[in-house]
């Protein structure tokens, strides 16, 4: 068992259980003590968990479970609608872009009908059924194993696929977005796919809604000043928009 796929295991062994001993993790995956160490001490610099002595527990912010899609579709919807609205100005005919996994990134995909000559890249089930409407985008779906209740897909085989891909533009979405931990999501293999996604676009939009923002869940994937341009809805706080732009944030406000 290679050493990332073993640290997602000892994540899920702490979600279900909380706290974990090192006798345990040795027992269970029949390693050293030395090689579990290591393992916990590099979660812990990434702020997954918390160590203890003899073990480790995961962090108080990721014990609360992630929303299903259906949990979140409507939520804020006005808000996401506009966000999408001002994302929509971003994309040309042409374009070869890569549209996240989410709800608002969905928006965007409902606004692409009058799209030309595009190509788009998604691990997103509903947004491609979405677009396969269109016979002016080219649709490529990211294969890999599908997150029940989540409607996308994750994992290595996607990230193959990614490797091989260089696109003009990303739309991504996010869980949470702060000034200290940047855009979030609960899910490892999430973060892992999204990684990806930005280290081959070469322009990156972020579309989160002000509900979302001066919060955090248990992954970082990017930074804030990452992003070419962050969207939101007139919600946000001045106080953490001007915190973000300080930080290298280019905010961009929807009408």
């Amino acid at each position: 068992m290679f050493a990332e796929e073993r640290k997602k295991q000892i994540m899920d062994l702490l979600r279900r259980k909380m706290r974990v001993t090192v006798e345990e993790l040795v027992t269970a995956f029949g390693v050293t003590g030395t090689t579990i160490r290591t393992d916990l001490r590099e979660l812990e610099t990434l702020g997954y968990i918390n160590r203890t002595h003899g073990g480790a527990i995961i962090c108080d912010y990721d014990i609360n479970p992630e929303d299903s899609i259906q949990e979140r579709r409507d939520k804020n919807l006005a808000q996401k609608m506009q966000i999408a609205r001002k994302a929509r100005s971003f994309i040309e005919d042409g374009d070869i872009i890569i549209i996240d996994s989410g709800t608002t990134t969905y928006e965007l995909a409902r606004e692409l009908s009058s799209a030309r000559d595009i190509t788009v890249v998604t691990n997103d089930l509903k947004i491609g059924l979405e677009l396969q409407k269109n016979r002016e985008i080219s649709l490529i779906l990211i294969g890999g194993k599908v997150r029940n209740s989540f409607e996308c897909t994750v994992g290595m085989t996607g990230i193959r696929l990614l490797d091989m891909l260089a696109v003009d533009k990303l739309f991504m979405s996010a869980n949470a977005l702060s000034l200290s931990n940047g855009a979030t999501t609960p899910n490892i293999d999430q973060a892992e796919i999204k990684s990806k996604m930005i280290d081959i676009s070469q322009k990156a939009y972020l579309l989160c809604d002000s509900s979302k923002i001066g919060k955090r869940t248990l992954c970082s994937f990017a930074a804030v000043n990452v992003f070419d341009s962050i969207i939101t809805d007139r919600g946000i706080l001045p106080e953490e928009k001007e915190r973000l732009e300080q930080e290298g944030a280019n905010i961009l406000l929807c009408d």
